[in-house]
């Protein structure tokens, strides 16, 4: 049987998709004191079809600004830099998720999951009172790229490990399967393209309950991963089955909270996913 790892998983990943220049060089923008504002609104209106998507993510619940944005300039002053670097790392996500697409596994299922889980995670970060909440949302849609990374690259695998069950998690089937889970692929492929630690940390920590009982930021996403697979495996388990009371409590959340975040992600989900889907190319 093939045998891979997280690593050469990734590594192969980002020989194939590259991180894209302009979010290399609007986090060296933001990284740089000298930059303004002025010159990361300049780097992105080079860009049509990405200035237009960011101002449709501007003005879509992600923000939920009173009145409409209409400019990429109010946009940047309005959300301000490293919200502006989030969206462009969502849109990237989007690419990436076209890029390795795979008929092995259910595409519709994995975006709405990926959607999910970056709508609960946010809403949540909101409530827990967490600063820059829009970097859980990319969190969330990125936490689940590993799947389609195995699935391009050990496609009989992805497979295997689609067969969960009420008894056997997703992430335990992957862990018996693969010897790890989809979220540490996702991860190092995120080390590979140098993004943030505080993007990366958390997905690499994704299922490990001691670390989300001892971290803020692990614990949101773990809660909002395992909501987000609740909400797409149509009923096979339930949020109160997958999310243990003890991380919860350790956000100061209560379940009502994690049901107003599902209830804000199933009304939004499908305004992002048609704002971030590639148009289908016309034959």
């Amino acid at each position: 049987m093939l045998t891979i790892n997280p690593k050469n998983v990734a590594k192969i990943a980002s020989q194939s998709f590259v991180l894209p220049d302009i979010c290399i060089r609007i986090r060296e923008m933001l990284d740089n004191d000298n930059a303004s504002i002025e010159d990361i609104g300049d780097l992105i209106a080079l860009d049509p079809s990405l200035s237009s998507k960011l101002l449709k993510l501007a003005n879509s619940s992600l923000f939920r600004f009173e009145s409409q944005i209409d400019t990429l300039s109010k946009a940047i002053s309005v959300i301000g830099g490293e919200a502006l670097y989030n969206l462009v790392m969502a849109e990237t996500a989007s690419s990436a998720f076209e890029h390795f697409s795979s008929d092995v596994i259910n595409l519709n299922r994995f975006w709405l999951q990926s959607v999910y889980a970056g709508l609960v995670a946010k809403h949540l970060a909101k409530i827990a009172k967490v600063r820059g909440s829009e970097r859980f949302f990319v969190l969330g849609l990125l936490h689940n790229l590993g799947e389609l990374l195995v699935a391009v690259q050990a496609p009989d695998l992805a497979i295997e490990c689609s067969n969960f069950s009420e008894t056997v998690s997703p992430w335990k089937r992957q862990q018996q399967v693969l010897g790890f889970n989809y979220a540490s692929c996702s991860a190092e492929l995120m080390q590979a393209w140098r993004l943030p630690s505080q993007l990366y940390i958390p997905v690499m920590h994704i299922h490990d309950e001691n670390k989300a009982l001892k971290d803020k930021e692990i614990a949101i996403i773990y809660c909002a991963v395992r909501a987000s697979i609740a909400m797409a495996t149509d009923g096979m388990y339930t949020t109160n089955q997958l999310i243990p009371p003890l991380v919860l409590s350790s956000l100061k959340l209560e379940t009502y909270d994690v049901n107003a975040a599902v209830k804000f992600a199933l009304m939004e989900a499908d305004n992002i996913i048609s704002i971030m889907q590639p148009k289908p190319k016309k034959r």
